[in-house]
């Protein structure tokens, strides 16, 4: 699924005015910490009377996992057995006691330090669907003895979910295929693989991956005509997935001219059989799937999320192996605190994969190879992809500004009824302008904790021509030893335009200072930084 984050204070994700998720600040979490303090997300919903479905996973999984002291009035969805030391739960219940159950929520880390993402995603609860937080997909089982053709047809039927069109379901991962084992209770469940089009070819046969050939048969002789049964032998097509029961497909039901479509969970097994169309009365029903992908172009409606990274400097491995392939690391382009490899244990850099970081240790016999000349390491590269901007607007007082002086004097962000001087944050209604139009007046940004910025981003003022064109730029860690970054750096020519200056080099900080150095008209600016994910 693709998700549009937009990002206007810390990690907070806003997709509608009144409803949106906030996040907390990351936090560096030790190895071997047990229940610590994961709290910061919170629920925002227009009101306390709807059911709400929760989802919250862990990515970068490496040992660490949530806990949940606190479940008053929430349920758990079918399948999740437990609120502790997991890595995904799903569950309902009403805004204030959802944000109860975060607020004490904690997490424990692994044996291991390393980056770990924690996903919240909200919407409102239909008893009828069941969510995957792995793909992102909603599944509804509909039973009754049924065709396959009138399945199909019977899911397609399905009125519009979260803005998407409902399809027969389709099974493309083990982790997909683990899902609907362990959260459908039913079984022999119709799902969309078929090779009616092409005996022994089998496609998915509906939503987006329609027409993908996704196994073969290794029975030679085998035609459209063919209705007795034949040997199981086969070849899962490269990359995809199939997951047939010993001894099929078998194509054995000659009484209805073959078996030419699937049941997942056949028997009450973890595995697939094929069926003849018309065999209704082998099946409880069928399985109905909502992805973001189906129609392509859009995301879901009225589905909200936001995440936060912890220890978001680390890089790790999703593998238990000692020799580590750039593939298999989990957040490599961001490992702006450094990269250490221990004795016996060697990183490969893949073709055209850079690693960022500002520190390399090998120790003993520890290695990196760099597969070619497109494989290579770059100390802590700027960019502005895969970076937020902060520049907080929301506070009533300045907790995350500081200005040598301000014109008129003006209060943070409100000043007799009206906007002043002093709302820095970018696209204001006006913005920070200094006491007078000479050197040596600055505005100072913070972040709560210490980050990898990489660069800044201005405005001018907006309600009068008036912007900064060269500035020095220096960063702290505690507000009193400051390093410069850059002396009089060019930015803005105009009033709204957004510019991105990028640093030299990531920068571990707290605080950035901007001291205008020229300017146009009168020293006014916006600002923001730009913080890695």
């Amino acid at each position: 699924m693709k998700c549009l984050f937009i990002f206007s204070f810390f990690l907070m994700t806003v997709t509608s005015f009144g409803q949106m998720i906030t996040a907390p600040a990351p936090l560096t979490i030790e190895a071997n910490v047990s229940n610590t303090n994961a709290a910061g997300f919170v629920v925002n919903w227009a009101n306390n009377s709807d059911n709400l479905l929760v989802s919250i996973s862990l990515d970068y999984v490496n040992g660490a996992t949530l806990s949940f002291p606190t479940t008053t009035g929430l349920t758990r969805n079918y399948g999740y057995l437990s609120w502790t030391n997991v890595s995904s739960i799903v569950f309902y219940g009403t805004r204030d006691n959802i944000n109860n159950a975060l607020a004490a929520m904690t997490i424990s880390m692994g044996a291991t330090k390393t980056a770990v993402r924690i996903n919240v995603e909200v919407s409102q609860y239909d008893a009828s669907y069941v969510y995957n937080p792995t793909n992102k997909h909603f599944y509804k089982f509909i039973s009754g003895s049924i065709t396959y053709t009138n399945a199909k047809a019977g899911a397609s039927a399905q009125a519009s979910f979260k803005g998407k069109t409902p399809y027969l379901a389709t099974i493309t991962s083990q982790s997909e295929n683990d899902f609907i084992n362990n959260n459908i209770s039913n079984n022999n469940i119709w799902v969309a693989m078929s090779d009616a089009a092409n005996e022994g070819r089998w496609v998915y046969d509906a939503g987006p991956e329609a027409n993908t050939n996704f196994w073969n048969t290794s029975v030679s002789g085998i035609t459209n005509s063919t209705y007795t049964a034949y040997a199981s032998t086969g070849i899962t097509v490269s990359g995809q997935y199939a997951n047939w029961c010993s001894g099929e497909p078998n194509n054995s039901d000659g009484s209805r001219n073959g078996e030419d479509c699937v049941v997942a969970k056949s028997g009450g097994a973890t595995c697939w059989n094929d069926l003849a169309d018309g065999n209704s009365g082998s099946v409880s029903g069928y399985l109905v799937e909502i992805s973001a992908d189906y129609p392509s172009g859009s995301d879901y409606t009225g589905v909200y999320a936001s995440y936060v990274v912890h220890n978001n400097d680390m890089a790790f491995s999703l593998s238990s192996t000692n020799s580590l392939n750039s593939t298999t690391i989990s957040n490599i382009g961001n490992a702006f605190g450094g990269l250490q490899i221990n004795d016996g244990h060697t990183v490969t850099i893949n073709t055209a994969t850079s690693i960022n970081t500002n520190k390399l240790i090998m120790s003993g016999t520890g290695k990196i190879v760099f597969s070619d000349a497109t494989s290579k390491w770059k100390p802590g590269t700027s960019s502005a992809t895969n970076t937020i901007t902060h520049s907080p607007s929301t506070n009533d007082t300045p907790l995350y500004w500081s200005a040598s002086d301000v014109w008129n004097n003006d209060a943070f962000a409100y000043w007799s009824g009206t906007y002043g001087h002093y709302t820095p944050w970018l696209n204001s209604i006006q913005s920070w302008s200094a006491a007078a139009a000479s050197q040596g007046h600055s505005l100072t940004l913070i972040y709560p904790v210490p980050v990898y910025i990489t660069g800044i981003v201005t405005q001018g003022r907006q309600n009068m021509a008036q912007w900064v064109t060269q500035v020095n730029v220096e960063v702290s860690l505690d507000n009193n030893n400051w390093t410069t970054i850059f002396t009089n750096a060019n930015l803005n020519t105009d009033q709204t335009t957004l510019v991105n200056t990028l640093f030299p080099t990531v920068q571990y900080a707290k605080y950035v200072r901007v001291t205008p150095t020229n300017w146009y008209g009168h020293p006014s600016m916006r600002l923001g930084l730009l913080i890695k994910q």
